[in-house]
């Protein structure tokens, strides 16, 4: 059963984004959010990109397809990180199913782009 406290953050390329994937999850925690390892617990999932080199890049695109083809309704996708930063009207208009994009310089906004997500009537992507 899904619990609308849970998160899963996929932390992908360089040192910063695990410094700044533990920052996310620690804001995400201190809301009373819990993180899990297993996508299909949560309500949240972010993916914390990489778009410096080829490999990279294709890696995070295939872990948001992954994410978003497995989602439920319930399930909220953000994209984060330097890919997300660069090409973020890319991964929403060739990426179905991403409900929010933030970039590097506003990772500290999680909490706040998460409570827009889950009070929004749209499906519009959220950009931050």
């Amino acid at each position: 059963m899904k619990n609308s406290k849970y998160f899963y953050l996929h932390s992908l390329g360089c040192a910063k984004n695990t410094v700044d994937s533990r920052s996310m999850a620690q804001l995400l925690d201190e809301t009373g959010y819990q993180s899990t390892n297993q996508p299909g617990d949560a309500q949240l999932l972010i993916v914390n990109t990489c778009g410096f080199i080829g490999p990279a890049r294709a890696e995070s695109i295939q872990a948001l397809q992954q994410l978003a083809e497995c989602k439920t309704s319930e399930q909220k996708l953000i994209a984060a990180g330097c890919l997300s930063q660069r090409y973020g009207n890319e991964i929403a208009k060739n990426i179905p199913g991403i409900d929010g994009i933030i970039g590097t310089r506003r990772w500290m906004d999680i909490v706040d782009v998460v409570d827009k997500i889950q009070s929004r009537k749209s499906s519009q992507t959220l950009y931050h």
